[in-house]
């Protein structure tokens, strides 16, 4: 893997964090971890979006194991992510934003329960290319595939079902759009 497909690994959490700014947060975050940028970070340009905080993982967060197993992949266990975003979501709504973090690919998921189905749009709007319309998943889904080089992917897919939203973002992982796609059927 090139020094530049790393780049896209903490650019995907960038992102997400974007996304997840425009979705908002109510979720009280846990105790941080201890406090430290990454190297991999420190050459890249600056990014104009703030990282998401890392903190304690949910406890409803799916498990490395069966994350690892639904995509293909072995995975260490998950962190939590917080959105630098200051909007809330709407009142009842929940969130929870689980970081899987390997050495060279991270898989990103976020439910959000409570929420109208029309917050799919704020995933699929921060999409890095035009979303596809996927069919068979939840009431409505959208997903992307940018090709990183090297035989490496950075894919995700946003589905909506009754008032649940589940994302994935998966960066240089084997999964296929398939996987991903039974995995957040799974969530939802």
């Amino acid at each position: 893997m090139t020094r530049n497909q790393l780049r896209w690994i903490p650019m995907t959490a960038i992102g997400l964090g974007a996304i997840l700014a425009a979705c908002g947060s109510s979720s009280t975050p846990t105790s941080p971890t201890a406090a430290g940028s990454t190297s991999a970070a420190t050459a890249a340009p600056t990014p104009t979006v703030a990282a998401p905080v890392t903190t304690a993982a949910a406890p409803s967060c799916p498990s490395a194991g069966t994350v690892g197993s639904a995509l293909g992949v072995t995975l260490p266990n998950p962190t939590g992510i917080t959105s630098p975003g200051t909007t809330t979501l709407p009142a009842g709504a929940t969130d929870i934003n689980c970081l899987y973090h390997a050495t060279a690919y991270n898989v990103i998921i976020s439910v959000l329960t409570n929420i109208p189905a029309s917050y799919i749009s704020k995933f699929s709007d921060q999409f890095p290319v035009a979303f596809k319309p996927v069919s068979g998943v939840g009431d409505e889904a959208r997903s992307f595939d940018v090709a990183l080089g090297g035989g490496k992917d950075n894919e995700g897919l946003v589905a909506a079902k009754g008032s649940t939203v589940v994302a994935i973002v998966a960066t240089a992982t084997p999964a296929t759009l398939s996987q991903i796609e039974a995995f957040v059927n799974s969530l939802l």
